[in-house]
């Protein structure tokens, strides 16, 4: 457990064994969603593969209009 000290002299705990938190939608396959790929660049592209790890869901998605297949992490969609 890590304890930090707050400006108001108020202490913050932080336990690091807490897991990610869950995703707030659930994906599946053949889902249409909006993805942020690299430098702000928002993509359409469509869910072919959800994939659980234990550091969160991964997301293969083929990228509408482009010959492009992504591993992508949940944090990157956008809708």
């Amino acid at each position: 457990m890590v304890r930090t000290e707050c400006r108001q002299g108020a202490t913050a705990t932080s336990d690091a064994s807490v897991p990610p938190k869950e995703p707030k939608r659930e994906y599946k396959v053949g889902d249409k969603i909006r993805v942020n790929l690299y430098r702000g660049q928002i993509d359409h592209a469509i869910v072919r593969a959800v994939i659980q790890q234990i550091d969160g869901t991964k997301l293969q998605v083929d990228v509408v209009g482009l010959d492009l297949t992504a591993l992508i992490d949940v944090r990157q969609v956008v809708e």
